[in-house]
């Protein structure tokens, strides 16, 4: 099959959106190397031709960018309207939208549509958006679901969301998991978590939290709880993550709390050590409000670390039976789960074997199966 990818943020986006391309790109190549595959992107980073999902494969795909003047000049356009041409010219069986949009204007009838939305966090929060994201968002996203052939909801979340907003018939929307950075499913070296330790500063026991630093994330009830853990068990809380006006908000909360020497920042930390510091964490914590999914918690459970998160959303769906979960505005409650984690070393062995088990299930062979058989399905009608 002829298969092609809207892949601007497999270029140009390195955390969230864009590790999602990379990894669905680079995972379908990787177990079904006989197709043909396309990248449309308004510009290329050559950096990530050499995908991140395996360090020994590199994908040497055929590479569509706007040539004209006026696609180079505006993106938006080039990939709403002109990029239909293309995808007929290239003859694909299927193009997928890895995120949330494909093409308005589609000029082929042979190619079948599949758009991927991740979450519709907009509407479930609007308070966290202007009103202009809101109106456009709404726009591109609703006109995707109803253009395409196929929707990927990427959690059982996510396709409620899309049916209630939207209005979408649910046959036509299926579930298919997100997989992770195959570099966490294997345990690192002594010498690798050492060179990492090292490299960060880090104590022998911390919390750790993975992801953007926004109000969304919720990390001033983290904070908060951290406050209310006694002396003894009060263990440093490590936050990886980018931000900047909700990161100085933590930082006045965390001076507030008198909590200076108990939290550290590690603003950028490469991929390739993520692994080794997981796999030291003593827990790991993500209190967000609403994710599409939360990929740091496959990473967490992949890694055998215990996973803490919040009730509601998606993070059932991701953290599985044996990690714990609590109320998200409450640090009282997150406090007395982490003690529970931190004084019980018997849950901590169950939490992670269980958890690792149950991560099998977005292990990379098994969302490349799913992906595909539906891509064949497509292609049949």
């Amino acid at each position: 099959m002829n298969i092609g990818f809207d892949a601007k943020r497999f270029f140009l986006n390195r955390t969230g959106l864009g590790n999602y391309a990379r990894s669905t790109i680079s995972i379908l190549a990787r177990y079904y190397p006989e197709h043909n595959y396309f990248l449309y992107t308004p510009k290329i980073n050559e950096q990530f031709l050499c995908l991140y999902g395996d360090r020994h494969l590199c994908l040497s795909p055929k590479i569509r960018s706007p040539r004209t003047f006026l696609g180079q000049t505006f993106h938006p356009l080039w990939r709403s309207i002109f990029l239909g041409q293309l995808i007929k010219k290239d003859n694909l069986d299927i193009y997928h939208g890895l995120s949330h949009e494909i093409p308005l204007l589609n000029k082929s009838n042979k190619t079948k549509f599949v758009v991927t939305i991740h979450d519709l966090i907009f509407l479930k929060h609007p308070e966290l958006y202007s009103k202009l994201d809101i109106l456009s968002y709404t726009f591109k996203y609703k006109k995707s679901c109803q253009s395409a052939d196929l929707i990927v909801a990427i959690s059982k979340q996510t396709k409620q969301d899309i049916i209630e907003y939207f209005h979408i018939n649910e046959q036509k929307i299926k579930v298919i998991y997100q997989s992770c950075n195959p570099d966490f499913y294997e345990p690192e070296s002594f010498q690798e978590k050492q060179r990492v330790r090292q490299k960060y500063h880090l104590p022998a026991d911390f919390i750790l939290y993975v992801g953007a630093l926004a109000p969304r994330k919720n990390l001033i009830t983290l904070v908060r709880a951290l406050s209310l853990m006694p002396g003894g068990m009060q263990i440093p809380l490590v936050l990886v993550g980018q931000g900047k006006t909700y990161k100085q908000k933590l930082i006045q909360k965390i001076h507030e709390l008198k909590l200076n020497n108990k939290v550290k920042f590690l603003n950028f930390v490469p991929s390739n050590d993520l692994p080794a510091l997981y796999q030291q964490a003593t827990v790991f914590v993500y209190p967000s409000l609403y994710e599409g999914f939360g990929i740091p918690i496959i990473e967490a459970l992949f890694s055998k670390t215990p996973v803490i998160t919040t009730r509601g959303s998606c993070f059932q769906e991701a953290g599985g039976p044996d990690s714990l979960y609590v109320d998200p505005y409450s640090p009282e409650d997150l406090a007395e789960a982490i003690k529970k984690v931190i004084n019980d070393e018997t849950l901590r062995k169950q939490m992670t074997v269980r958890g690792h088990c149950y991560a099998q299930k977005f292990h990379q062979k098994n969302v490349a199966q799913n992906l595909m058989k539906f891509y064949y399905k497509l292609k049949q009608i």
